[in-house]
């Protein structure tokens, strides 16, 4: 059965610590801006984004790696449990190798031969880009150590490393905005990197001295099966991860080429919002995908659907109550955020919110697919999917259209790629797709299209500026907790969610 108690228990911490983390995003994405200046602000976010782009490779490659975990949690196998920890640090050790051949053969190239960088700027960006390829390097090895607390559900350990993160992010920009420094860019890629390197260690000392899984013993020889099964594994999964980086890279520099580098600037803000969204509907999945993961490798098909169906259900209750009131206030949000508006920003966050509004949803689905194993064909396809959206985009460019235009591309790949993940999951692992797609999907849509429109008119009668911002997102809250309440959530689910939060308060 699944331990609903921890689960709503791992919920709660996990978004407290995502609200800490949000904020010292945005509020040390303000210090930087005004920092850097708009310029080697858009400069830095052509280059060292690599990491925020590469973070997509880290979570993905989490789940494959929780995914293996799981299921031997599940099984209540320790010693081969312990086995796929260790040959996971192996296999991750070894796409760190490829990553920076990689990087520093084609990435190398495109960046002197490619990018259009004033000749006096060359040699910081050339250091920026080798220095985030390092931060990039300790991101993906600390994967393994992160998945292993996820797997476990050590959500007090998983949170304490994140508030620490989020304090070592503020201190680094905070001593960073102190000193003038002559190579700015250089200089504040630097002390991102000792941020990461803080973390990682942090995340080595604290999986190997509480959790029996994270025993290391490196040898290969006893499991080569292994290695070759997860190697393989985590393979298809960088391919899917690498299609999400290069269709978000390649708007970007698409972008960059047509608009220029401070449109550039402003999608990398616009990536910010998206990545705080993220975070958001990652932080309630992370609470969910062990258990859907643990329920799939006992056969439990009927207590799988169930979860998928509340996971989405819960997803796009976050996912509403937070965006709406920042699709219709986006200006207002980014004269708070970041004292000026940059060209473009505003209409780029709309435009992210409705991809988020889709997106979001797939998450289940995918927790799904890892749980089954059978990626190769699925991640061959999500590619195409991808492709296609980024030559949608880049003959938009070539067409005259505005940028808003090329990126809404991501919207049409956001739907195509929902749609197909529902429809694979319910062929591989024997769930049907007509409650999601004949029931779940029509009413949050309905309600998720109802409260924009009235958010939107109510908007009309309240006061500009912050005091106008709480009153839209508290009739927001309100108004979609009834809609939901009447029109998605059904009567067994919503004494699920009272009776978590009697739990927990």
């Amino acid at each position: 059965m699944v331990d609903k108690k921890l689960m709503a228990k791992n919920t709660f911490m996990l978004y407290g610590r995502m609200l800490l983390i949000m904020f010292v995003t945005f509020y040390t994405s303000r210090m930087v801006l005004k920092a850097l200046g708009v310029y080697d602000f858009g400069l830095y976010s052509v280059v060292g984004s690599i990491i925020v782009l590469f973070s997509f490779i880290q979570n993905v490659s989490a789940l494959a790696t929780q995914r293996f975990l799981s299921v031997g949690l599940g099984r209540g196998d320790s010693e081969w449990t312990n086995k796929v920890f260790n040959t996971s640090i192996l296999v991750h050790l070894i796409i760190c190798g490829l990553i920076l051949l990689f990087a520093e053969t084609f990435g190398l190239w495109f960046l002197i031969h490619k990018l259009t960088v004033p000749e006096n700027r060359v040699i910081e960006v050339f250091w920026v880009y080798q220095i985030s390829i390092v931060s990039l390097l300790f991101q993906i090895m600390q994967t393994p150590f992160m998945a292993a607390l996820i797997a476990c559900e050590k959500m007090d350990l998983f949170a304490k490393i994140g508030i620490f993160d989020a304090f070592q992010r503020w201190l680094m920009v905070f001593v960073f905005t102190l000193f003038s420094f002559d190579n700015k860019i250089v200089s504040y890629a630097l002390f991102l990197l000792m941020g990461y390197i803080l973390v990682f260690l942090l995340y080595v000392f604290l999986c190997v001295s509480r959790l029996d899984l994270c025993k290391l013993n490196l040898r290969v020889k006893d499991n080569k099966l292994l290695f070759k099964e997860i190697f393989s594994f985590s393979g298809w999964s960088m391919i899917g991860s690498l299609s999400v980086v290069g269709l978000s890279q390649g708007i970007a520099l698409l972008t960059y080429f047509f608009v220029g580098v401070i449109a550039n600037g402003s999608i990398w803000l616009a990536e910010q919002i998206l990545i705080a969204f993220n975070r958001i509907i990652g932080t309630l999945q992370t609470a969910i995908n062990p258990q859907i993961i643990k329920q799939h490798s006992i056969g439990n098909r009927n207590e799988v659907s169930s979860l998928l169906s509340l996971s989405c259900k819960l997803t796009a209750c976050v996912v509403l109550i937070s965006a709406i009131p920042v699709f219709v206030d986006a200006h207002i949000i980014v004269g708070l955020w970041l004292n000026q508006t940059p060209p473009y920003l505003v209409e780029l966050i709309r435009i992210v919110i409705i991809y988020i509004l889709v997106d979001s949803l797939s998450g289940p689905y995918i927790t799904a697919i890892y749980a089954v194993g059978k990626l190769k064909r699925y991640q061959l396809l999500v590619s195409m999917i991808m492709l296609l959206s980024l030559l949608l985009s880049f003959i938009l460019y070539l067409l005259g259209c505005s940028i808003y235009v090329a990126y809404s591309a991501r919207i049409i790949c956001a739907f195509s790629l929902l749609l197909y993940r529902v429809l694979f999951v319910a062929r591989v692992a024997e769930i049907s797709q007509k409650t999601f797609l004949l029931n779940d999907f029509p009413r949050l849509a309905f309600v998720a299209a109802i409260s924009i429109c009235v958010s939107s008119y109510i908007n009309h009668y309240l006061l500009d500026g912050f005091w106008g911002l709480v009153c839209l997102t508290s009739f927001n809250f309100v108004f979609v907790m009834i809609m939901l309440s009447l029109f998605v959530i059904n009567s067994q689910e919503r004494h699920f969610i009272i009776s978590m939060i009697k739990k927990r308060f």
